[in-house]
């Protein structure tokens, strides 16, 4: 059974909450790898939903800019925009910022310092997961999962939506 379908349980299924790193979009709206299109599907069936918050958004308008991706601005433009139209603004708590990230004490902080607003990001929005390529981040798997945040790296993201991924609720 796929996201979304029940189960035949009787239980409502939600769309998957998942966080995405700047690293992960960059490969789901530039590059549009096909290993991708379990979650290009996702998001456009409404299986999958995708959540943001400013930090995450300026980020990734910034690195769209880089040299290296190559991309023209109005190429840039697109991309953010299809970002912006396919992932859902999440509330943080009040008094969030990027130097106040609100996290319980003891939680385990990202040596990529930068990276930090994802994770507070997938925990404040009690995502499904954060999927993450950056191996600090990935790092914090088992420490965070005492926290209730599950954090996956692009293939096992893959491996779980071919598998049919389930949310209840």
């Amino acid at each position: 059974m796929g996201l979304g379908g029940g189960g035949g349980t009787g239980a409502v299924s939600r769309a998957l909450r998942l966080v995405l790193d700047t690293n992960v979009v960059i490969d789901w709206l530039v590059f549009d790898h096909p290993f991708m299109s379990p979650l290009r599907d996702g998001v456009r069936d409404g299986r999958i939903m995708v959540l943001t918050h400013p930090p995450a958004a300026d980020e990734l308008q910034r690195v769209l800019g880089y040299p290296q991706l190559k991309l023209a601005v109005a190429r840039q433009a697109e991309v953010f925009e299809r970002y912006l139209a396919q992932t859902r603004d999440t509330p943080m708590p009040a008094d969030f910022s990027l130097k106040r990230l609100l996290m319980p004490g003891g939680f385990p902080r990202c040596r990529d310092r930068d990276d930090e607003h994802f994770i507070a990001l997938a925990y404040h929005a009690r995502a499904d997961a954060l999927v993450s390529r950056d191996n600090a981040v990935f790092g914090l798997k088992s420490r965070a999962a005492r926290f209730g945040l599950t954090i996956l790296n692009v293939q096992q993201m893959i491996e779980q939506l071919e598998a049919g991924w389930q949310i209840d609720g």
